[in-house]
């Protein structure tokens, strides 16, 4: 019954995929519709696992990819987050996975590491992301922050890691670069924030605020300035060569 549900499931929104550009010429948005929460997706708990390097994440991990956003689907208890799916879009594979394959990232709970996305802004964020297989083919787990480590792009149009990490995994000095970053979500609106608040973002993310005003109030952003080139990271994974199958074994 699980197989034919998730059989369901996959062709279904492989319908919504394939209609998702009718679909937002008619509302003007660029978003999947609402996920169909009765599909039998899988909600069991993750438990967070101590990954002291890239290379133990990879090695835990069924899939490792840059994926970007394309839709979240979200209740919400109390305006919590308190189950849901997102639905990520593969860009660059790295493990068990391929390009432009949709993953669905199953999660439910309150605690800080549960993995909910953020809503689709733009273009959509990208991450890095580790993830565990579900009992249904297609949908994942994860947990926080190794299911979304934030990937930006640079000037020169390649991936790059946002530094300081949001993991405990060390790095060499060397890698960590100074980086231009050409990325809508490289620059944070911290026009709401309090001046301390603004001040403890530059001390623990070392950006770099800007001001900006009219007639009618000043503006403040923050910008991320460092990096890790994501070539870098692909060598502290430590990946082992995927096998590729040929047309004569198919």
């Amino acid at each position: 019954m699980k197989n034919l549900s998730l059989t369901h499931t996959l062709l279904t929104l492989i319908l919504l995929l394939s209609s998702a550009g009718v679909w937002a010429q008619n509302s003007g948005s660029n978003l999947l519709p609402e996920a169909n929460r009765d599909y039998g997706f899988d909600y069991t708990a993750l438990e967070p696992v101590a990954l002291n390097s890239f290379a133990e994440a990879a090695e835990w991990a069924d899939v490792v990819a840059i994926a970007q956003i394309v839709n979240i689907d979200y209740l919400k208890t109390r305006e919590l987050n308190s189950q849901g799916q997102a639905f990520l879009k593969v860009r660059v594979p790295y493990k068990g996975t391929k390009k432009n394959d949709l993953l669905i990232v199953s999660a439910k709970g309150f605690e800080d590491h549960v993995c909910y996305y953020p809503d689709r802004e733009d273009e959509g964020q990208r991450y890095l992301v580790f993830l565990k297989k579900s009992q249904n083919d297609g949908e994942y787990h994860g947990f926080k922050p190794f299911c979304q480590i934030q990937v930006l792009l640079t000037d020169t149009g390649e991936y790059a890691i946002r530094y300081p990490l949001d993991t405990a995994i060390e790095v060499a000095p060397e890698l960590v670069k100074e980086i231009n970053f050409n990325d809508p979500h490289a620059v944070i609106d911290a026009t709401e924030w309090t001046g301390l608040s603004r001040e403890e973002h530059q001390e623990k993310y070392q950006s770099k605020l800007s001001e900006d005003s009219d007639m009618f109030q000043k503006y403040y952003y923050l910008t991320y300035t460092k990096g890790i080139m994501m070539y870098e990271i692909r060598k502290l994974m430590q990946l082992k060569p995927q096998p590729r199958i040929s047309s004569k074994q198919m």
